[in-house]
């Protein structure tokens, strides 16, 4: 099998410097582990890669085997002291798996296998998993070479899984080691997720939209504001490849939670330039306010192309897809950009938004997105103190016979999946006939501040007549209020973007547990919803008159106990009862309609209902068990 390396021109500088000194500095430590005699490992793993601190100082490389269920990992670090290097599931020491290693001043090796139990010296492993292949250091670097099963079937290792884990690492000046020595530090990574190619941007051109504003609407703990950006002329119709996002200085990074790239469309015989060429390239405004609503051409603005989320990258699509533009004579696209403020800072500025990558080249297919979970609304409920509560939302049968033409076939490769800040576990599940296939996508260890578009080892194929279920998992044990869908990052979400080909009328499917079942089991007689996200995802109760004028969320605070029968009871409405469906299936060119039909502020009449639950299958997809429960015990 032939393998082809990658890297970057930093890597190929530090390379080149260690090459240099291996060479031709007396004073080089070489460390080679039997069976590997001669000439050490010089060549880095660069299947992945990841700067861990920022200036370059602690560089990690990895290479999975999924045939041997093994993965080997390769740091270099700019120390002559001791490497450590690990992983833990939040991103601290309790709970962790690390290795501590490097070469003495005898220029022999060290290296061991250490679990973190807390603000302390981690402890030596019974069993020791990793295995050192090769150490070299030279007057400035210390680099490593170690391998280990991705499940050691070990309590005291963590596995690494599709679940997101953070690289745990730390150096310091010299071989010995205590638990506050050195510099440290932690960042979440997906390192099973298959590596994206190397690309060369300037084989693609490319366009921005940005904003560069202070944050709005200061009193308020988040807002949204959107803008519309009129497109290159294309003259003729281009693939999207890549986005890249532009987040300018510290501040953008820090208070940027989200945005997202729409495309614009107007109803049919309008020209897009008449409607949107007023508000295009210009300040923009609060997205969904009710003044924005009734002034502001936002609403035709639905069709997902781009999400971005807290701590995602850089992103380009597989080499045989590419989203259609220049389709049109006049596109827009619109911006909305997520500000979280929760200290509500005033005059704070900075440019945020992104930069997208097209070819005049078209691919092999047209790739589009599509959107899977719960609709925002206030049944998604999660009560205070609760650990492990699930909302869910699907995606019936019904849509995908409407989104799927008959006979064809849609791929999925890549999702983004979010929640805000109580998520901790999501999966997108699988359903055909009476059997749930494997899962989609999944993370049980979800990080908030980690939200990247994740290529999937293996596109999935939908057909039509099959259904998905999107699962969240919340954790409110330290909140002592409840947590309603919402906006803002206090509030919760649960939703999947997903890439998908050949691009159709897909764009969305979701549901909603019926909030009129809350209204009975909590008391509430009559509610009132404000337009726009001024009161959020819920309405304002009007009786009884001992919740009026009080969110539903703050009614239910005030005035219900939580017992454990009553949680049990609630987990169980929203998660095992009917859903009202939500399918967003777009014709590419409807039909025309009388002139009164539809109008930028008056909306078409919703579809027919639909019903949707779990289907009821014959057999549930269990993954593969990797370890012996009785294997798993350590002796004393």
């Amino acid at each position: 099998m032939q393998v082809n390396f990658y890297f970057s021109l930093g890597t190929f500088l530090c390379l080149l410097c260690i090459c240099h000194h291996v060479l031709g500095d007396t004073n080089v430590k070489l460390h080679n582990v039997e069976p590997h005699k001669g000439k050490p490992v010089l060549t880095p793993l660069n299947k992945q890669r990841e700067v861990l601190e920022p200036e370059g100082k602690f560089i990690v490389e990895w290479e999975t085997d999924l045939a041997n269920e093994t993965i080997t990992f390769q740091v270099t670090c700019q120390t002559t002291g001791f490497v450590g290097f690990g992983l833990s599931p939040g991103g601290g020491m309790t709970g962790s798996d690390l290795i501590i290693g490097g070469i003495d001043s005898t220029g022999q090796s060290y290296f061991a296998d250490y679990h973190g139990v807390g603000p302390t010296v981690p402890v030596l492993d019974q069993v020791q998993n990793w295995e050192l292949l090769s150490a070299f250091e030279n007057s400035t670097h210390t680099s490593l070479r170690f391998k280990r099963a991705l499940d050691p079937c070990d309590p005291d290792d963590v596995a690494i899984t599709n679940d997101t884990v953070n690289f745990i690492w730390a150096f310091g000046p010299n071989d010995g080691m205590s638990y506050h020595m050195g510099v440290r530090g932690s960042v979440a990574v997906n390192p099973l997720d298959p590596p994206y190619p190397a690309v060369d941007v300037s084989s693609f051109k490319s366009w921005k939209l940005t904003v560069n504003q202070a944050m709005p609407a200061p009193e308020k703990s988040f807002s949204y504001w959107c803008s519309i950006h009129s497109s290159p002329q294309f003259k003729k119709k281009n693939h999207v490849v890549g986005f890249r996002p532009l987040l300018v200085g510290p501040l953008a990074a820090k208070h940027t939670h989200h945005f997202v790239v729409y495309t614009c469309k107007t109803p049919p015989g309008i020209p897009a330039k008449e409607v949107f060429s007023p508000f295009s390239n210009k300040e923009g405004a609060e997205c969904y306010t009710k003044e924005s609503l009734m002034s502001k051409p936002f609403q035709l603005c639905s069709t997902t192309l781009y999400v971005w989320g807290v701590g995602g990258k850089e992103f380009f699509l597989p080499t045989h897809t590419g989203y259609p533009v220049g389709e049109d004579a006049n596109e827009y696209y619109m911006l909305e950009v997520h500000y979280d403020n929760p200290t509500h800072l005033k005059d704070v500025k900075f440019e945020t938004g992104v930069e997208i990558f097209y070819t005049p080249k078209l691919r092999q297919y047209d790739a589009g997105m599509m959107t899977i979970g719960h609709t925002v609304l206030a049944s998604l409920l999660i009560p205070p103190r609760s650990k492990d509560f699930m909302i869910v939302g699907h995606c019936g049968k019904e849509c995908t016979n409407k989104g799927i033409p008959e006979g064809g076939e849609i791929y999925l490769f890549n999702t983004l999946l979010h929640t805000h800040l109580a998520g901790r576990k999501m999966k997108l599940r699988h359903f055909r006939n009476e059997t749930e296939l494997p899962w989609v996508s999944y993370d049980d260890h979800y990080h908030f501040n980690y939200q990247k578009n994740r290529p999937l080892r293996e596109e999935r194929k939908i057909l039509p007549g099959d259904s998905l279920t999107f699962e969240c998992t919340y954790d409110t044990t330290s909140r002592n209020d409840v947590t309603v869908a919402g906006y803002s990052t206090r509030n919760e979400m649960c939703e999947t973007f997903a890439w998908y080909y050949p691009k159709g009328a897909f764009e969305g499917c979701s549901s909603f547990y019926d909030i009129q079942h809350l209204y009975d089991l909590f008391g509430i007689k009559d509610v009132k919803w404000l337009p726009g996200i001024d009161s959020g995802a819920q309405p304002i109760v009007q009786q009884p008159t001992s919740m009026a004028n009080k969110t539903f969320g703050e009614a239910i605070q005030a005035s219900v106990t939580w017992t454990p029968e009553l949680r049990e009871k609630l987990q169980n409405m929203v998660k095992l009862s009917d859903h009202e469906g939500v399918c967003n299936v777009k014709e590419k060119h409807p039909p025309p309609q009388p002139e009164d039909y539809y109008t930028p502020f008056n909306p078409p009449p919703p579809p027919p209902k639909m019903i949707w639950n779990y289907p009821k299958v014959d057999k549930i997809y269990e993954p593969p068990l990797r370890c012996n429960v009785e294997e798993n015990i350590i002796p004393n």
